[in-house]
């Protein structure tokens, strides 16, 4: 019999300190069971579910308690320590770790030792219950197996109410059951109440004598109760409800293999009350889906008919726009509206899946101004031309997109094409009025400037001419003198040389005085041919960079010098997109203007820098004369010139403007007033070679 307990011993659970358990440990390797140290609470999850049914326990407070929560759950348990009111007659109880053994396996012959009809009839009515999954008819089935198990009268089985605690009856079998409603117990109230606070099960003889006994079911019914057993129905340390059994006053007490049997069955019932509650939830969430699912179709269908109306909307919308539209992925079109179709010739049904090069602009690869190749972070914004089918002719467009999403690879974008052709034509026009009224201008200040000088050119010569014939008698008489004197005709010579007034000199240094006047008005009139002839000079040739910084350097010291007064301060690490020739030309007239304004020495700083947006500046300021407010906008104009009459023919400022408009740039001016110096700014674009090292 003793080996047949040692196999059967698969693990016990010692719960104790760690002195005790060292003791326990010796006893039970000697006897080669396998044991394993618990918690209290963690005793009771491991024999709900089956891992064993034999626990140790150390002698603590509240073991009455505790005890009854193993029973509940199926233990047999085994205290080390003197026997007491808190502990029932049939639980083993030893003093010394060495009386531990024989206890054990009394403890295992007593779970052995159970009736075999009842063991078995437990088992099979745990079956039946098992297969119940709906609550109502489990509760019917556990209540029916719960009479013929205990020999009740009645039965009924209590549940928690979550959200008060107390227990709820909806039906009770027998027992004058028939006559009751539903019924909900407070917290605490009852026999069934307290066994679910305590977690342990418990044997009532006559409940007409015990004080926790609550009398209102029997008022209702007209049943006497006499004798009660309860188990909690406890799962995973929660108590689920309680499992009653009653009899009447005319019948025996209860005894406790009644309250044995009841707590054997106890387990399966929680169990099978929990996958009940489980399924009734599942049942509910899914009728709850089931419902949702039905509202959330009803929604879905309205908001489809809901957006095929607004897609409707809007396509009717963007169809009605004049202006092409193209939603682009890439350069793949992905939609259009009817102007996109009709600008190009297409159905709107056949243009999906295209490249917009080939079907827009009629080319075999991307446009070459189209700013789509450079990935976000550009500005969307180009002007394309691009033949049109009907009539050849090119049409110029203004490209403007707008991003729709981040993929670096395949970027969407809406396009919209805006034609601009028209504006083409009128700015040509204008431009052809402006370069007609421009070269009226320049041939009228032309005109201006050369007449001044050869007016007096003329006025001198007119002068010379009269001086001339007046020069030609006292030549005359030099003539004959000259013969006389040839011819020895002495006295002849005396006669003419007496006769003849005294030279004057005087018309010759004005006519010397008139020669250099006109060679400085011829020279003059070359300077305008210059100047004019610089202004033609439309054509760029072939685009440079220029190294800025030398540059400035350079011209500094042609037209500045080395003077004190000078100071260049080069911060500028970029290449400018204009020729090295014409950049030193733009800052000789700049330079040039600097150094006649500042006759006094005063200041003059030069300086580069460049901006985030792509330029590089040059500023020259000086501390001279300064400019009127009035003639600041007009400094760049042909022929205007501050320094007066012979100091400057007006066209070296108007030169620098034209260099640096032609190659994308711009100049500007500016100044407070006569006396306050002046400043220009000349603005050029970076070219895109890599940056400058320090200029020495």
């Amino acid at each position: 019999m003793q080996s047949e307990l040692t196999a059967r011993l698969d693990c016990l659970l010692v719960v104790a300190d760690e002195s005790l358990f060292e003791r326990i440990r010796e006893v039970l390797t000697a006897w080669h069971l396998h044991f394993e140290r618990v918690t209290d609470m963690g005793a009771l999850p491991k024999v709900e579910h089956g891992y064993c049914r034999v626990v140790v326990i150390e002698r603590c407070r509240g073991m009455r308690l505790y005890l009854e929560r193993l029973r509940a759950v199926g233990a047999v348990p085994v205290v080390l320590g003197a026997p007491g009111p808190d502990v029932t007659p049939d639980i083993e109880c030893v003093l010394r770790p060495s009386e531990l053994i024989a206890s054990v396996f009394r403890a295992q012959g007593r779970l052995m030792g159970l009736e075999t009809g009842s063991a078995t009839r437990i088992n099979q009515f745990a079956q039946v219950i098992a297969e119940q999954f709906a609550l109502p008819e489990l509760v019917q089935v556990a209540m029916a197996k719960t009479r013929e198990l205990c020999e009740a009268e009645g039965a009924s089985l209590l549940l928690i109410e979550p959200s008060t605690g107390g227990l709820y009856i909806d039906t009770v079998a027998g027992g004058g059951g028939d006559a009751l409603e539903r019924i909900l117990l407070p917290r605490g109230k009852g026999i069934a109440g307290h066994v679910a606070i305590e977690g342990r099960a418990r044997l009532v003889e006559d409940a007409q004598t015990c004080p926790e006994f609550d009398r209102s079911a029997d008022r209702q019914s007209g049943f006497m109760t006499g004798s009660i057993v309860a188990a909690p129905l406890v799962l995973g340390g929660d108590v689920l409800g309680v499992l009653m059994a009653v009899r009447s006053t005319s019948l025996p007490p209860f005894a406790p293999v009644h309250l044995e049997r009841l707590v054997q069955l106890a387990p399966h019932v929680a169990i099978a009350v929990h996958n009940a509650q489980i399924t009734n939830a599942l049942r509910t969430s899914q009728s709850q889906v089931i419902e949702a699912n039905v509202g959330l179709e009803k929604k879905v269908k309205e908001r489809t008919e809901q957006i095929t109306r607004a897609k409707q909307e809007w396509e009717r919308t963007f169809d009605a726009i004049d202006a092409p539209i193209a939603l682009l992925e890439g350069y793949v079109i992905r939609r259009t509206n009817q102007a996109y179709a009709r600008r190009v010739g297409m159905q709107v049904r056949e243009i999906p899946g295209k490249k917009c090069f080939e079907v827009f602009a009629q080319r075999e690869s991307p446009c070459p101004a189209c700013p789509l190749f450079k990935g976000r972070g550009h500005a969307l914004d180009a002007e394309l031309e691009t033949p049109d089918r009907r009539t050849g002719r090119n049409e110029f467009y203004r490209f403007h997109g707008y991003w729709l999403s981040d993929d670096q690879a395949d970027p969407t974008v809406v396009v919209t094409y805006h034609d601009i052709t028209q504006a083409h034509v009128l700015e040509d026009k204008l431009r052809e009025s402006e370069r007609l009224a421009a070269v009226g201008q320049l041939a009228s200040g032309a005109a201006h400037e050369i007449n001044n000088p050869l007016g007096f050119v003329t006025s001198n010569l007119r002068t010379l001419r009269g001086l001339v014939d007046e020069m030609r008698a006292p030549i005359g008489v030099f003539a004959d003198a000259r013969l006389m004197a040839k011819e020895r005709r002495v006295d002849d010579l005396m006669s003419l040389l007496s006769t003849s007034e005294e030279p004057d000199f005087q018309p010759l240094d004005d006519g010397l005085e008139m020669i250099d006047e006109s060679l400085d008005g011829a020279r003059r009139v070359g300077d305008i041919v210059k100047g004019l002839r610089e202004l033609s000079r439309l054509e760029i040739g072939k685009r440079e960079p220029a190294n800025v910084n030398a540059s400035v350097t350079r011209v500094v010291r042609a037209e500045l010098g080395e003077a004190a007064n000078v100071t260049v301060q080069l911060d500028a690490r970029a290449m400018a997109d204009i020729p090295p020739l014409q950049l030193d030309q733009v800052l000789g007239h700049v330079l040039r203007n600097a150094r006649q304004a500042t006759a006094r020495k005063e200041k003059v700083l030069v300086r580069t820098t460049q901006t985030e947006d792509g330029f590089v500046l040059i500023q020259v300021k000086d501390e001279g004369q300064g400019i009127a407010r009035e003639n600041v906008r007009r400094v760049f104009e042909p022929f205007f010139t501050t320094r007066g009459v012979g100091k400057g023919i007006g066209l070296g400022l108007t030169a620098a403007y034209g260099i640096v408009k032609r190659v994308g740039g711009d100049i500007e001016a500016s100044s407070e007033g006569p006396g306050q110096g002046a400043l220009f700014t000349i603005r050029l674009p970076v070219a895109e070679v890599a940056a400058l090292a320090d200029v020495a």
